[in-house]
């Protein structure tokens, strides 16, 4: 790339955080609601290891959160260590979806948290 000097500066003052995007296909759908409550354990529990940055279902048309697949953001320092993590997703043990994973950097962005320390009570937007 032929980048000019202020767009080079530009992306220096970036974050540039790799992270790993897992996009989820559905494969077969006839065990989802059987799985979905051991998926949103695994979920749970990746997230509280600060495995899982970010998660959530794809909508149809319809709005049915799940049935077009969905995506996964996950910290991880390599694409073997994010195969090692969803090795542990039922949904991914049972071929209810199939995943590609792809390295990301973020880059931009923002997320506002708002805490009162009075009524310790908090807004995340």
């Amino acid at each position: 790339m032929n980048l000019s000097d202020s767009a080079r500066l530009l992306l220096r003052q970036m974050l540039q955080k790799p992270l790993y995007v897992v996009v989820r296909v559905p494969n077969d759908m006839s065990r989802f609601d059987e799985l979905i409550e051991d998926h949103l354990k695994w979920a749970i529990a990746a997230e509280g290891r600060g495995e899982l940055f970010a998660s959530g279902p794809f909508f149809d048309e319809r709005g049915e959160p799940g049935t077009s697949g969905g995506m996964s953001i996950l910290r991880a320092t390599s694409i073997e260590e994010v195969q090692t993590i969803l090795s542990d997703d039922p949904f991914i043990q049972e071929k209810v979806y199939t995943a590609s994973i792809r390295k990301w950097l973020l880059m931009e962005g923002g997320i506002t948290v708002n805490l009162r320390f009075a009524d310790r009570s908090y807004t995340l937007e």
